[in-house]
């Protein structure tokens, strides 16, 4: 039912998808579906945690942190601002604008997607800690965190609305960006 629903969200948007259209798409009665959520924004917070947490994919993240792997965390760090690279997943992006336009409108999102960037920024952080090898200061860290967290979003919409731009040289350029500061963090010359 979620997958219906996830669907639907990603071609209507939550406001012009009905709890009758993800019942009639997914086969389960709209009596079921009121038994599981309290209501369609349920729903919507249930498909917003699914699709960050396994975007985030913290585990991957939190075991090179913990081994010091500078090559994973920085695959991480490439992963997150370009995730199309390797999944291609251009439903996921339209579902993750919409997520950030329904925080804009709606309380109860605006506090799941601010849990979620708050999560993603300590974790951003971490992985920033490891790569300039602890040789930075907190303040820098956290500026170079909030540089990704921009890069990747502004790619993200960027990549929406200029389907037919080749996007490798961008990526490339974004990348030599985060390495000139990851490498002014290591350095101590922010």
């Amino acid at each position: 039912m979620l997958d219906c629903a996830r669907a639907l969200f990603i071609d209507h948007g939550f406001h012009a998808t009905g709890v009758a259209q993800i019942s009639a798409m997914s086969g389960v009665a709209v009596g079921q579906i009121y038994r599981d959520f309290a209501s369609k924004e349920d729903i919507v917070v249930s498909i917003v945690q699914d699709d960050c947490v396994s975007f985030m994919d913290a585990e991957t993240l939190r075991d090179a942190i913990d081994h010091r792997d500078k090559p994973g965390v920085r695959e991480w760090l490439r992963h997150f601002v370009n995730p199309q690279d390797e999944r291609g997943d251009e439903d996921g992006a339209r579902l993750f604008a919409e997520i950030i336009a329904e925080s804009a409108r709606n309380e109860r999102i605006a506090s799941i997607f601010t849990t979620i960037h708050d999560d993603v920024r300590g974790k951003t952080l971490d992985a920033l800690e490891v790569l300039s090898e602890g040789k930075d200061e907190v303040p820098a860290r956290e500026v170079v965190a909030d540089l990704i967290a921009t890069m990747s979003l502004g790619l993200m919409h960027h990549r929406m609305m200029r389907r037919d731009l080749a996007m490798e040289p961008l990526v490339e350029a974004l990348e030599r960006i985060i390495d000139r500061e990851i490498e002014a963090l290591r350095s101590g010359h922010q």
